[in-house]
């Protein structure tokens, strides 16, 4: 038992370790406003934790006096010429101590074949010009830091239909988005895309917090009946 009580003694005077995205001198976090759409970067110096070094103690010890003999003068003094200088101010140089990044992520379209029109019962290819992948590098405060974030596609194709992928899809013969009406009208297809990912600085990766930025993207499509031997 007295083992027992002397581990949670040391357990909890142990000091708690630095958060990971902290390091000895900046603190960097990595965070999104969902409401806005930005990606926000921010680094804050840390307090100084060194110890200061103790200043050294002088030990004055007496030393007998011996007066000087004075100086015989045998010519007159030349008049002292007095020499005023200019005090030139160095400048001081501020040291930031927080900094601050928002960065909007890029918006694309969307697109659909055939172009001209969509038929009936006849696969239509869909694709979006959005990156596969966001990138961004930055220096703060002397620390690097790059951010990862990669994108969720969610397509709703104005019938009822979805698809959620990490495919964003290109024009032919790239057909791996591909949709088939069963009917005729205008539909409005909705990409809704969803970013997410990671940040690193000083070796430490971390995910973004904050939530996922969420980007809609709307195009309306015209389908026409498609002609059929079936059909007279």
């Amino acid at each position: 038992m007295p083992l027992l009580i002397v581990f949670l003694l040391l357990l909890f005077a142990t000091p708690a370790s630095a958060a990971p995205n902290c390091n000895t001198k900046v603190c960097v976090k990595v965070y999104t406003d969902p409401k806005s759409g930005k990606l926000i970067i921010t680094a804050k110096r840390n307090g100084s934790s060194a110890t200061p070094k103790p200043i050294p103690t002088r030990t004055w010890k007496p030393r007998p006096y011996t007066p000087r003999p004075k100086p015989t003068l045998t010519s007159s003094p030349k008049p002292r010429v007095i020499v005023t200088k200019k005090y030139t101010p160095k400048p001081v140089v501020k040291l930031s101590l927080s900094d601050q990044l928002a960065q909007l992520i890029p918006m694309k379209d969307i697109y659909y074949q055939p172009a001209s029109g969509a038929l009936v019962q006849v696969p239509v290819n869909f694709w979006t010009t959005t990156p596969p992948i966001f990138k961004t590098s930055v220096v703060m405060l002397g620390v690097p830091i790059t951010v990862y974030l990669s994108p969720t596609y969610f397509w709703d194709f104005g019938d009822g239909q979805t698809l959620s992928t990490s495919n964003r899809g290109g024009p032919y013969p790239n057909q791996s988005i591909t949709h088939i009406y069963k009917s005729s009208g205008f539909f409005t297809s909705h990409l809704r895309i969803s970013w997410s990912g990671n940040w690193m600085a000083s070796g430490v990766k971390s995910a973004v917090s904050g939530g996922a930025i969420i980007q809609d993207i709307y195009t309306q499509i015209r389908v026409t009946p498609a002609p059929s031997k079936y059909l007279n």
